[in-house]
């Protein structure tokens, strides 16, 4: 697996949940993890989200976003989090 490849695809799920509305980010919360099979440079790399609070008192989402791929003799496994802050808790149901 090329790792600067899988690290751009884990930065760009990533981001794509820190621009989620509160609502879709926190019905990420628990469920189970997304998953998606990208081709990048004929490789195919299997990418999964998941987020959990990031503090009990919910005031922030870690979220999680990790690449399976190929490489010599096994899959690899690359992981990358991201905490994003929840500036509107009052709004979400405890």
């Amino acid at each position: 697996m090329n790792r600067a490849v899988a690290y751009a695809a884990l930065s760009g799920e990533l981001e794509a949940c820190r621009r989620l509305p509160r609502p879709m980010l926190v019905e990420l919360i628990g469920s189970t993890p997304a998953s998606k099979v990208i081709v990048v440079d004929g490789e195919e790399l299997l990418l999964e989200v998941q987020a959990a609070w990031a503090s009990p008192k919910r005031m922030s989402v870690r979220v999680t976003a990790i690449a399976y791929g190929p490489s010599h003799l096994q899959t690899e496994r690359l992981e990358e989090h991201l905490t994003i802050p929840m500036s509107d808790a009052g709004d979400i149901d405890r």
